[in-house]
């Protein structure tokens, strides 16, 4: 889901959406079905199904009024369709799935602030079925949609490296491109950084990348989202991502971020089949001596936050080092 608070028009027309940064649509494949919604005072729509036709590129065209959005994706749509948000409620009551279609709603409403929504298969079929069932035909519309130079302006791993100055630097100039960064290595399987993380997860019993569905900014239940979830049958695997090394200001957001993504994990109706799995937190730092000096405290507190609720699952924590050499992003284990 893709929102937007008042230029969904604009979205339409140009068949663009824009982001501020690269991580909130780096994990979006060509292909892929999204929903553009509009939440704000005024009205609660949501328009689509759309296509993805291009993947994240990056590009300076004026699209919307005074804002920026570099960060694009291009999406196509054949038949256009408009259901209000009452409309998934009554998807809801005629399904006999109203509680879930309530769940759906709060998500969307506790997020709109956000650029995009992860949606598992069974939201995303549920708002499909939706636009299909209840949705307005929409047809008239400016139509300025235009196709960008593509393979001049898309957004891969060697522009997130380019930007970052990595032949120059040792770190990332921002967690959000390290997250881009990170996803966009996922996709192939023959990466250094996929083969990496993949032999860090495979330390834990049945936790194999392979077999693994991914996720940034994905949404436990909360109005709080985790940078990237790897989750099988048999783990959930928490990736929170510092670009610096750590540092005493950090460790109370830390504290924070481990308790809620533990807390709201455990029980998470958003995780299909979230059933006896085992969650496992990785904090992934910048490579440095000093990340020795708050390992134990972490450690420490982390045994201490999850105890209340150690009886329903098991639990892991380890802290993990990225380090860079002639630009290419590798992990260790601390």
């Amino acid at each position: 889901m893709l929102t937007t608070t008042k230029f969904a028009k604009e979205c339409i027309e140009f068949g663009k959406y824009g982001s501020t940064t690269s991580n909130w649509l780096s994990n979006i494949n060509k292909g892929d079905t999204v929903f553009i919604s509009q939440f704000n005072y005024k009205s609660q729509k949501i328009y689509g199904p759309f296509k993805v036709k291009f993947s994240l590129f990056y590009e300076k065209k004026e699209i919307y009024p005074n804002k920026k959005y570099y960060y694009r994706i291009d999406i196509q749509f054949n038949k256009l369709r408009c259901i209000e948000e009452t409309d998934i409620y009554l998807q809801g009551i005629n399904s006999e799935n109203k509680d879930f279609a309530y769940r759906l709603i709060n998500l969307l409403q506790q997020n709109k602030h956000l650029h995009s929504i992860c949606f598992n298969n069974k939201e995303g079929k549920f708002i499909l079925q939706t636009i299909k069932n209840h949705g307005n035909e929409l047809k008239k519309f400016n139509n300025k949609i235009y196709i960008p130079d593509y393979e001049k302006l898309k957004v891969d791993s060697e522009f997130i490296a380019n930007k970052n100055r990595l032949s120059k630097k040792s770190f990332f100039s921002s967690e959000s491109d390290l997250e881009t960064f990170i996803i966009f290595n996922l996709k192939n399987n023959k990466s250094v950084v996929y083969n990496q993380l993949n032999k860090i997860l495979n330390s834990i019993q049945n936790n194999d990348l392979n077999h693994s569905k991914i996720y940034n900014q994905f949404i436990f239940g909360n109005a709080y989202p985790s940078d990237i979830v790897i989750f099988n049958q048999n783990n959930i695997n928490i990736l929170e991502l510092k670009k610096t090394r750590l540092e005493k200001e950090m460790i109370a957001m830390i504290e924070k971020e481990i308790k809620k993504y533990c807390y709201y994990s455990l029980y998470s109706e958003r995780l299909e089949e979230n059933n006896n799995r085992q969650i496992n937190f990785f904090l992934i730092v910048l490579n440095s001596e000093q990340n020795l000096k708050y390992k134990k405290y972490l450690e420490d507190y982390f045994k201490k936050s999850i105890k209340p609720i150690s009886c329903f699952a098991k639990f892991s924590f380890t802290i993990v080092e990225y380090y860079l050499d002639n630009q290419t992003l590798s992990f260790r284990k601390n």
